[in-house]
């Protein structure tokens, strides 16, 4: 990848002199993951620690799903947005924790979907209880057109300031090239955003961030959060 401003033609020549003599390697081996995930809770030991760190997530599709960009949006109302719903809750108004933040992680052919939280240590429990409350509320009830079109608004912003530098340039053409996505998925992903629907961001919720198939992992005082965490699943060892 060359990004930047520069003598197209004269930048060919000297990249196509530079490694004309380099053999064609062995192709990379594609050998997705097909991982699963089971409502368990796990505990790393911190002893005396004042905060947990939270982290609760599943596998979720790939980029090379049609509801990716839905997942996108999705993840950015409920968590992945400093507006967001999990954000106003745990820390604007119960002040559990400074910034909080879900995320899509994703390689190839392979994705999870995590909620993750530094939360002050005697409201472990509670933190999680909240997290849990706004995923089953957004797989109840769809979100409103309003509080939809803020975030569809946050995630075209975002997506154009992220492309505007040559960093960002070659970061997106890597993670096309890597999916196979095609030049459509950026001269279209704005539309796409915009395309979501009430409707579709609580169908996405419902199908794939199911919370009875989360891991969670806790790093933390377990004399102090071992009790806390019963609620949600099996301890293990």
């Amino acid at each position: 990848y060359a990004v930047g401003r520069y003598h197209e033609a004269g930048v060919e020549r000297a990249s196509r002199q530079s490694f004309a003599d380099w053999e064609r390697g062995t192709p990379p081996r594609a050998n997705p993951a097909s991982p699963t995930s089971t409502r368990v809770v796990h505990i790393v030991d911190r002893p005396k620690a004042v905060q947990s760190t939270i982290y609760m997530g599943l596998p979720v599709i790939d980029p090379s799903s049609p509801d990716y960009v839905p997942l996108l949006v999705t993840n950015a109302l409920l968590g992945g947005s400093f507006g967001s719903r999990i954000t106003s809750n745990i820390r604007e108004r119960k002040g559990y924790t400074y910034s909080p933040f879900s995320t899509v992680s994703s390689r190839f052919r392979d994705a999870y979907w995590a909620e993750v939280a530094d939360v002050t240590t005697n409201v472990t429990g509670a933190a999680l209880t909240e997290i849990l409350h706004e995923i089953d509320s957004l797989r109840t009830v769809p979100p409103s057109a309003e509080e939809l079109r803020g975030i569809q608004n946050y995630l075209a912003g975002t997506f154009v300031l992220q492309n505007s530098s040559r960093a960002g340039i070659i970061s997106i053409l890597q993670m096309v090239d890597l999916h196979g996505l095609g030049d459509d998925y950026l001269t279209g992903f704005v539309r796409r955003v915009h395309a979501v629907t009430p409707a579709d961001v609580q169908r996405i919720a419902r199908t794939y961030l199911t919370p009875d198939k989360m891991t969670i992992v806790v790093v933390g005082d377990r004399a102090v959060i071992a009790d806390q965490l019963k609620p949600f699943g099996s301890v293990a060892p």
